[in-house]
């Protein structure tokens, strides 16, 4: 047995076979039977999770790492897990191969896997890679400066180009000063709050107050002193 299952008892290697054979020996994260599959707890043992068929589902030792980011025991084999889940895996397992493949590159934003779409060479995406929220793969895709080659993106759903061309609009005007150079695409404002807020040094000072009786007063002041 394995050193990562010291100390699970002696029933152990009985359940974690019950567990992969109700799964059909696949990964429920990724779907492919390629071993070594293992037993993981949705509920931790740490938090109280019970050594139950109930608490367990099958994952390849990646996919299992991609579950326990901060355990070093799995630092050799997350790196080979797939970037997506699949479209199947449930909830309890449906997450990024890492905590920050579920930022986007251009408005740095933390989205749900079904949000987002991946620049890079493989689907493994175990080579250079940015993730983009699908709205900011809209503003990037039509900027004239800066393109993606269509044929390296990747998602876990289908998608479209026009598509998500037509929720550019739900992206950022300007990308956050943290964006990757590669993406850092600006795209026209479409209202006055983008074109006077959001497109100018003031979305740093206002924010989300913009909707506030305070800030409508801060702007109505502004605007009589910059006017005399």
């Amino acid at each position: 047995m394995s050193s990562d299952w010291d100390g699970y008892g002696d029933g152990w290697e009985q359940l974690r076979e019950e567990t992969l054979r109700r799964d059909g020996y696949r990964c429920q994260r990724c779907f492919e039977n390629r071993g070594p599959l293992q037993a993981h707890h949705v509920v931790p043992r740490s938090d109280g999770g019970p050594d139950s068929l109930d608490n367990l589902v099958t994952l390849c030792r990646p996919c299992h790492g991609v579950q326990h980011p901060d355990n070093n025991r799995f630092n050799d084999s997350r790196p080979k897990a797939s970037l997506f889940p699949d479209t199947r895996a449930s909830e309890e397992v449906a997450r990024m191969r890492g905590p920050e493949d579920s930022v986007c590159e251009r408005c740095r934003g933390v989205f749900d896997h079904t949000e987002l779409v991946a620049h890079g060479d493989s689907y493994s995406m175990t080579d250079h890679y940015l993730t983009l929220c699908k709205p900011c793969v809209g503003v990037v895709s039509a900027d004239g400066a800066l393109t993606l080659n269509e044929n390296r993106l990747h998602s876990n759903d289908r998608f479209s180009m026009p598509e998500l061309r037509d929720r550019k609009t739900e992206a950022p005007v300007r990308p956050s000063v943290f964006a990757d150079s590669s993406v850092a695409a600006r795209r026209e404002p479409v209202s006055a709050k983008e074109r006077y807020v959001d497109d100018t040094v003031l979305r740093f000072f206002l924010g989300g107050w913009l909707n506030t009786a305070a800030t409508a007063v801060f702007l109505y002041l502004l605007f009589r002193f910059l006017t005399g």
